[in-house]
């Protein structure tokens, strides 16, 4: 369980991706702002995304709103350094359009992997997907 009552900036990497990770969307759906401006850097910026905090929120929100979760089956996160892993595998139901396709009512496995640079007890870089993106579209028009 994360210490959120530490210092931001004196929480080890592992434990800030963790809070966000656990915390940084609401039973809703939607960002809770307050975790994601404890957790992120103004200046972050996604490598996949290829966008700072609006973009890539603005941009998974999209995509979020294609699938409804079904299960979390396994998780690991792996830190060194200032860099932090997080490897899961998901279910998802797709229900709302996603790449562009309608939706199927499928339910789908994902394999995700994504990493986080952490500066400061704060999120600067992110580097993820490996694969899902594609993964997911291949399974949704088999």
């Amino acid at each position: 369980m994360t210490d959120s009552t530490a210092s931001p900036a004196s929480r080890p990497p592992k434990d800030v991706v963790r809070r966000f990770l656990e915390n940084g969307r609401g039973e809703d759906g939607q960002w809770d702002m307050q975790v994601i401006d404890e957790c992120f850097d103004q200046g972050y910026w996604s490598h996949t995304w290829q966008g700072d905090l609006d973009h890539t929120g603005a941009r998974q929100g999209r995509f979020f709103r294609g699938l409804e979760f079904v299960e979390q089956e396994s998780e690991d996160l792996v830190a060194e350094g200032d860099l932090v892993v997080h490897r899961s595998r998901y279910r998802a139901r797709h229900v709302g359009e996603l790449f562009g396709l309608a939706p199927t009512n499928r339910v789908v496995t994902v394999d995700h992997v994504e990493m986080w640079r952490v500066t400061n007890g704060k999120i600067v870089e992110h580097w993820g997907g490996l694969g899902a993106g594609s993964q997911l579209q291949r399974a949704l028009t088999v």
